[in-house]
């Protein structure tokens, strides 16, 4: 396994200008209407969504990941004037829902994306492959990514593009819950298929195929995605991480980030892509 980064015609965001705006976000950070969002976006990539999308200024945001709705609250207040589409396959979870998003809970790739703004940007925090949405991306004409967690190898719960790059393949390791979940899953669309004249199965196949992650590398698939990437982006974590991460932004938290210091060492490599 390899344990470089990879690096691709990296955007010209110094140092200087990134750490320049974390003052400016605390101040829109301190407003977020979910205190504690556990198992959701935490500070440093709340940061570096922010961060990314004042640089981009997309016409359009695509959210495949609401969970409690933090990141739809991120983006609205960054880009007051973007419009933005919200997805996931479980909406049920929201805490805060914004007036102006549309909703649906269809999964990206069934989405209609045909009249999309060139300038449009997807922010993939659904945990599903990333090989594949990246893919899907291409397909659509989106040019510009964010995906949340790009986990490194050894971690995480599905396939990342960092792994991948790593030549690492993502076995799931599921609980016992999730196993007899996902067998009740499976029952159910057999006897469907078995009782119910002309069902198809495709969604329901889809459903399952998310719930186990695993996935076999094949020696060409990094190779085939590098060809279509102009731009490759892990985001700098705020204070020191763990290895296989780039320099952090602070040697330390500094006084206006001490309410955060829990946060912080939450970093699973936010990273920028830009497709050709």
């Amino acid at each position: 396994m390899e344990s470089t980064i990879y690096k691709k015609n990296y955007p010209n965001w110094d140092y200087e200008e990134i750490i320049n705006e974390i003052e400016i976000f605390l101040k829109i950070y301190e407003k977020r209407p979910i205190s504690n969002n556990k198992g959701g976006m935490k500070f440093p990539h709340a940061f570096g969504l922010y961060f990314i999308l004042k640089k981009i200024n997309p016409s359009l945001v695509i959210e495949s990941g609401v969970f409690k709705g933090q990141s739809t609250w991120i983006i609205e207040n960054t880009l007051p004037n973007a419009e933005i589409i919200c997805l996931d396959i479980d909406l049920s979870k929201r805490e805060y829902i914004s007036k102006k998003a549309k909703y649906s809970n269809l999964d990206f790739k069934f989405q209609d994306l045909s009249k999309i703004p060139e300038n449009t940007l997807v922010l993939f925090d659904d945990h599903v492959n990333h090989l594949n949405r990246i893919k899907e991306a291409y397909f659509f004409g989106i040019k510009n990514i964010i995906l949340d967690d790009n986990y490194k190898s050894n971690s995480g719960d599905f396939q990342t593009i960092k792994q991948s790059f790593e030549k690492y393949s993502f076995n799931h390791q599921l609980k016992i819950t999730s196993i007899f979940k996902t067998l009740f899953f499976f029952v159910k669309l057999l006897s469907k298929k078995i009782f119910v004249k002309k069902f198809n199965a495709h969604k329901e196949l889809n459903f399952i195929t998310n719930r186990i992650r695993d996935h076999s590398l094949n020696k060409n698939e990094f190779k085939n995605i590098d060809k279509i990437i102009k731009t490759y982006y892990e985001f700098p974590p705020i204070i020191p991480q763990n290895s296989n991460t780039e320099v952090p932004l602070l040697d330390q938290a500094n006084e206006q980030l001490k309410d955060y210091l829990n946060e912080l060492s939450v970093y699973n490599h936010l990273t920028f892509i830009e497709l050709k």
